[in-house]
């Protein structure tokens, strides 16, 4: 386990027995962990993490994982709250789960996603989705779900903890990141994963990601470490070489190798811990 700054080693013990405690009013299907004052961040059948941070008047549970268990439930047993809920992308292992909620926040050029994935009947049967991922007329129906949007500067007050939004579009034209400067900490959704996929059809091209890279190196001064949606925390000097690995990329120093997944196939670069999955036709902004 990596222990982040302001959490001694001596409070492990007590924080492994509150975990345990909150772990059994879950559905087995997460794991839930404290892993700083006020964080703590709920897996998902070992596949995404989701965050969920604690301030004095409310909580902010950050994405909402693939939809396979009662994730309100997790939440209420740890925290009896007024509940904010953010999706820092729209994809379904990141907005799954929204049908249990009434209101969620996210960026406005993810709606579209938000809604298609936010769906019980869509999450329980794929099939209802045709050919080209859209929710049929008979599944949107279902939806009572209200979106509230995001954008780049937005400050998420608990009462005592401010998380400020930051627009980082690479993965998803509006993914973005939270940040909570007094604790030194960044939640990057899919952004600053061990492998960012940038092959998907809707993905920004790979110079925009780099961009969005490099406005978070600008300012890592305000962070110590990163808490991916997949994998574990890093450290925010990850970030240099994802910019680094994108620049390969951009000048043809690394062509890639062939990847392949459930989602199509894209080319792969590493540069020490950093992969990034690419579109080799979709890697410059339009002029």
């Amino acid at each position: 386990m990596v222990v982040l700054s302001g959490c001694p080693d001596s409070q492990s013990g007590e924080k492994d027995k509150q975990s345990a405690e909150k772990n059994a009013g879950c559905d087995t299907v997460y794991v839930i962990k404290q892993i700083n004052e006020g964080i703590w961040v709920i897996n998902e059948n070992g596949g995404v993490n989701m965050y969920l941070v604690i301030g004095e008047d409310s909580a902010l549970l950050i994405d909402t994982g693939f939809g396979t268990g009662n994730l309100l439930g997790c939440v209420k047993s740890v925290t009896d709250l007024p509940l904010i809920v953010v999706n820092t992308h729209g994809y379904p292992d990141h907005a799954g789960t929204n049908y249990q909620f009434k209101e969620v926040w996210a960026h406005p050029l993810d709606f579209e996603a938000v809604r298609q994935f936010s769906n019980l009947e869509v999450v329980e049967n794929q099939d209802n989705t045709n050919s080209t991922g859209e929710v049929t007329d008979d599944k949107e129906e279902h939806s009572s779900l209200i979106l509230l949007p995001l954008e780049n500067g937005y400050i998420l007050n608990l009462g005592d903890r401010n998380l400020e939004v930051i627009e980082v579009p690479g993965h998803t034209p509006g993914s973005i990141c939270l940040l909570d400067s007094d604790h030194k900490i960044l939640f990057t959704g899919d952004n600053n994963n061990v492998i960012v996929w940038l092959f998907l059809e809707g993905c920004a091209p790979l110079e925009t990601y780099m961009q969005s890279l490099e406005k978070l190196q600008q300012r890592s001064d305000e962070f110590d470490m990163i808490m991916p949606g997949h994998g574990s925390p890093l450290e925010r000097d990850f970030i240099d070489e994802q910019i680094i690995c994108a620049k390969n990329i951009l000048d043809g120093s690394c062509k890639g190798e062939l990847y392949e997944s459930f989602a199509g196939e894209g080319r792969i670069c590493y540069y020490e811990r950093a992969g990034i999955v690419f579109n080799p036709d979709n890697l410059f902004n339009d002029k």
